[in-house]
């Protein structure tokens, strides 16, 4: 009995191990977005812009926070409209992205700690 309880927690532990596997995966749409990131954002938020009086925000953990740094909450629809119709000193991106490369980058964001 003892040997079956341990042979069925064993069972259940690499279960749990490869669905954890499995999530940590990038998505082939998270791997687009990290690629729309680092040719389009990563240039501004991840490095220092000496020329700007206010530096944009640092995006690692941007779904982690309850609230975006302008104080609104943080959910896909209000991150979406910011990259669409900027913010700020930040630019539109309405006419440099595709939809699909919005969500892309969405899908990115919801990764990046």
């Amino acid at each position: 009995m003892a040997r079956v309880l341990l042979l069925a927690g064993v069972a259940a532990a690499l279960v749990v191990a490869a669905c954890q596997a499995k999530q940590q995966q990038p998505s082939a749409s998270a791997i687009e977005g990290q690629w729309i990131y680092d040719n389009n954002c990563a240039e501004c938020h991840e490095n220092p812009q000496p020329d700007l009086h206010k530096q944009p925000p640092n995006l690692h953990g941007l779904f982690f926070r309850k609230a975006l740094p302008s104080g609104a909450l943080a959910t896909n629809a209000q991150v979406r409209m910011t990259i669409v119709e900027g913010k700020g000193t930040m630019p539109a991106f309405a006419q440099r992205l595709r939809d699909q490369d919005v969500n892309d980058l969405i899908e990115y964001l919801h990764r990046l700690r």
